[in-house]
């Protein structure tokens, strides 16, 4: 019972915090002087939005009792001999660490090789099961949104070593 609670707290403070994210997004943001097909508002307007539907969902779902322990829910994403009730700390100085590592590498080996590197790390430091499906999650995810980013919305991320293959 102390766990529903908790899950309900938890998808209280979480919708609670995306209003507050969406609001400062639209507030405290200034509209360039610069008329700009992408602005700078966009992407947190966006993650904001996206944020606090999600939010919303799971405030619904934790009120109207429709969340369930599901065991085959936790074997689909690799967690069923993870879940735990007590924090693991060591787990989360690790990925602590590997964000860190992200950011000191980010410019250095570039976005996409930084992401992918550290993200298989995070894989590796939470056992996963499923090595080779992660893998080209990672690639497609990395890769992906380094082109997004870079060629459709004209975004400039560092590309590290690719720039000597033309990325």
């Amino acid at each position: 019972m102390a766990a529903k609670r908790i899950e309900r707290t938890a998808s209280v403070v979480m919708t609670v915090f995306s209003a507050a994210y969406l609001a400062g997004a639209f507030l405290l943001i200034p509209i360039p002087m610069i008329p700009q097909q992408v602005g700078p508002a966009v992407f947190p307007k966006a993650v904001g939005f996206m944020l606090l539907v999600i939010s919303l969902c799971n405030l619904f779902i934790q009120f109207k009792g429709i969340a369930k322990e599901d065991e085959a829910r936790a074997v689909i994403i690799g967690a069923e001999d993870k879940v735990e009730t007590k924090a693991d700390f060591k787990l989360m100085g690790i990925i602590i660490a590997l964000m860190a590592v992200y950011a000191l590498l980010f410019d250095r080996l570039g976005y996409a090789l930084t992401t992918i590197l550290v993200f298989m790390a995070g894989v590796l430091v939470l056992d996963r099961k499923h090595i080779l499906r992660d893998t080209i999650i990672g690639l497609i995810a990395s890769f992906g949104m380094y082109f997004i980013f870079t060629k459709l919305l004209k975004v400039t991320l560092p590309s590290g070593p690719l720039s000597l293959i033309g990325f």
